[in-house]
């Protein structure tokens, strides 16, 4: 009697076992942290970004923002973070690799966009809203004007593992 109990158990616990859904992990980029232009927390928790740049994960960050003149229109941009620090355990500041600058050019035959002419520029940007840009006339290898420092908000994701759900359920209903 004892070992038909010990097997009831076993097909009990496999029978579970089996019918729950799978699980599976990939590494994708996820949004963990987000401050507005003046450092406040909009979404996710900054110690979490904290310990994604101590651990050495990926980083990346998005910006951009509205025209003064035309709100209707807008300008995001998403780039690899190459050199981040840590000021007092508190703030974290990302640099990005100096790109060859370029600028939207709306047309009647539909939005491009195009590289300026001499130009490259980088960016730092902060969690506290900080942010400054540097641009440099490639050619001349000249500073182009001035470095500017502005406040602004920021996206900031890591690249790391997230569960994924098999037969999950659909997103309506």
């Amino acid at each position: 009697m004892k070992k038909s109990y010990i097997i009831s158990i076993v097909l009990v616990v496999l029978i579970t076992l089996s019918c729950s859904a799978p699980t599976s992990e990939v590494e994708t980029w996820q949004l963990v942290y987000r401050n507005d232009s003046n450092g406040e927390a909009l979404s996710g928790n900054k110690a979490e970004l904290i310990d994604a740049v101590r651990n050495g994960l990926p980083i990346r960050i998005g910006f951009g923002g509205r025209s003064q003149v035309d709100t209707t229109r807008s300008v995001e941009h998403t780039a690899d973070a190459q050199f981040l620090s840590i000021i007092d355990g508190e703030e974290v500041f990302a640099q990005i690799t100096q790109i060859i600058g370029q600028a939207p050019a709306r047309e009647r035959d539909g939005t491009k966009i195009r590289f300026r002419t001499n130009n490259k520029w980088t960016s730092i940007r902060g969690t506290n809203g900080y942010a400054t840009g540097l641009m440099v006339d490639y050619l001349a290898d000249t500073l182009a004007g001035t470095p500017a420092d502005s406040k602004r908000g920021t996206s900031w994701f890591v690249y790391k593992k997230k569960v994924i759900e098999n037969g999950a359920k659909p997103l309506y209903d």
